[in-house]
């Protein structure tokens, strides 16, 4: 089902090259535990603080640094005075793209800083490109992640933006060959539960007068959460359940999950590098067999390599 037409948005470029406030977080267990738990995972590498070798951090819990650090200062379109809730209903999450430089750990404290790097006019409307960086306190840098958003409809002044080079979109090799490797059900619970646990609200994920404003009939699954929860069933098929072996995450945003409903996570491809690393093409269709999210991509080291850590700060080509 598509959302109400936005009311139209006249959007300036040259809020391009803003940021938002650094955010600093701890990964405690308690956060890192509470996230495995928001997204369904059910493995005991995400649970068993006394296993050897202590706790996975899921790979996911990025989002949640990305969304608590994120400001209007990035995505609001127009001046604050003259926003309304109007020009929200058009803000269409599109995609994000993680690439992740070495695993996120227990205990690591870790600041997180958004850059609007990004505007252009497209069919659809307005293309906005954030930029997050998230840096431990060492000093070394984590991950990135690129938050896309389209405002529907809306008009670009100024010209197109782009301040930083935008990462390689691979295309899955042919032929394609879908195959099933996990069924989940998505309570209505699930959906507060991951709000909480995540600390990532917005109503329209949590409260059924919102959502039907915006032209659904139920609250709807975080797309983060949907990814979040596909990136676990390629891990444990592809990466011998192993998270820390990923290095990056990317995916659209296309049909909604509504509560009460199910997602199907499918691979549809594999390929191979000659250094041992692995790319695994995904999709996750809905209850109505619409693709949630399309052209996904896990990357990453296969269970047989040695996980290499990228410290120097450039942006990998997974």
């Amino acid at each position: 089902m598509s959302m109400q037409a936005p009311a139209p948005l006249v959007i300036d470029a040259s809020g391009v090259g803003l940021h938002t406030i650094a955010k600093t977080s701890r990964l405690d267990a308690r956060r890192v535990l509470a996230f495995a738990a928001g997204v369904l995972e059910r493995s005991e590498a995400y649970w068993d603080d006394t296993r050897e070798g202590g706790l996975i951090v899921h790979p996911g819990i990025a989002f949640s640094l990305q969304l608590q650090s994120q400001s209007r200062i990035l995505s609001t379109p127009v001046p604050a005075a003259q926003m309304s809730a109007d020009a929200w209903v058009g803000a269409v999450h599109a995609e994000t793209d993680l690439q992740i430089y070495a695993p996120f750990e227990v205990d690591q404290v870790i600041t997180t800083q958004g850059r609007l790097i990004a505007r252009k006019q497209t069919r659809a409307g307005v293309f906005n490109v954030e930029r997050y960086r998230m840096v431990e306190s060492s000093g070394r840098l984590l991950a990135e992640m690129d938050y896309n958003l389209m405002f529907r409809g809306a008009t670009l002044v100024g010209g197109d933006v782009a301040l930083e080079p935008m990462p390689t979109r691979r295309r899955p090799p042919e032929p394609l060959r879908p195959r099933k490797i996990r069924e989940v059900i998505i309570p209505r619970e699930a959906l507060h539960h991951y709000t909480a646990c995540a600390d990532i609200y917005a109503p329209i994920h949590t409260e059924r007068r919102v959502a039907a404003k915006a032209g659904f009939n139920d609250i709807i699954l975080h797309g983060s959460a949907t990814k979040s929860i596909a990136l676990s069933a390629v891990v444990q098929t592809f990466f011998g359940g192993d998270a820390r072996r990923v290095r990056r995450l990317y995916g659209q945003l296309r049909a909604v999950v509504p509560a009460e409903t199910s997602i199907i996570v499918e691979a549809v491809a594999t390929e191979n590098d000659a250094d041992g690393k692995l790319s695994v093409f995904f999709r996750v269709l809905n209850h109505e067999g619409a693709e949630a999210i399309s052209n996904g991509l896990v990357a990453g080291w296969t269970p047989g390599a040695q996980p290499a850590d990228d410290v120097s700060g450039k942006r990998l080509q997974a």
